[in-house]
């Protein structure tokens, strides 16, 4: 006499019910795994807006900054600004102290906003010595003179900070100091493209 277990053969494998349908067991992992990616999701999306909210109006003044090349032609500020910025964005990445993450980002756009206004007078102060700096971007200086480049923005940076320290007369000095080195950065950039080099 042969007789057969019909629960050895997976057609005949109990289901799981769902809101009076039935669902296999496959189809519920994955169902899980769906519903969990789901929630990540939502979780994600939470934090964005948590963040949007304490930095949307620093996000703005900072835009500006940018916008403004702030980071060369007001760099103590902005550098201030930048750091704050940098650690309320890491301390709120970690889940932690709220209340420090809304210290720091108003305080970040309080120097951004200087720097702003520090970056609009540069931009008045240092007319020729930014239009040399425009000349010398054209002419490809930081691809073909790098170095040179790289000098002379250390002499605009310099003259800016003078220039948010207040004095206006060694800015100025050091502002030609800078447009010179970018005319001659300019010139050898030229050289070297029409050399090939």
């Amino acid at each position: 006499m042969y007789y057969t277990d019909d629960s050895l053969f997976p057609e005949n494998m109990p289901q799981h019910t769902t809101r009076g349908r039935t669902m296999s067991t496959p189809r519920r992992f994955t169902f899980l795994m769906a519903s969990l990616l789901l929630c990540g999701v939502a979780i994600a999306q939470s934090q964005q807006q948590i963040r949007d909210q304490i930095f949307g109006e620093t996000d703005a003044v900072k835009k500006q900054a940018d916008d403004l090349d702030a980071k060369v032609l007001a760099p103590e500020a902005y550098a201030e600004g930048l750091e704050l910025y940098t650690s309320a964005g890491e301390t709120l990445a970690k889940g932690r102290d709220l209340e420090r993450v809304r210290e720091e980002v108003d305080q970040a756009k309080g120097f951004f906003a200087r720097s702003v206004e520090a970056a609009k007078l540069a931009q008045l102060t240092f007319g020729n010595t930014l239009t040399a700096r425009t000349a010398a971007q054209t002419a490809e200086s930081e691809k073909y003179a790098a170095k040179d480049w790289a000098r002379a923005e250390q002499l605009l940076v310099a003259a800016a900070g003078t220039l948010e320290g207040g004095d206006l007369k060694k800015a100025g000095n050091q502002a030609i100091d800078a447009q010179q080195a970018y005319s001659a950065t300019e010139a050898k950039a030229i050289g070297a493209k029409a050399s090939g080099k």
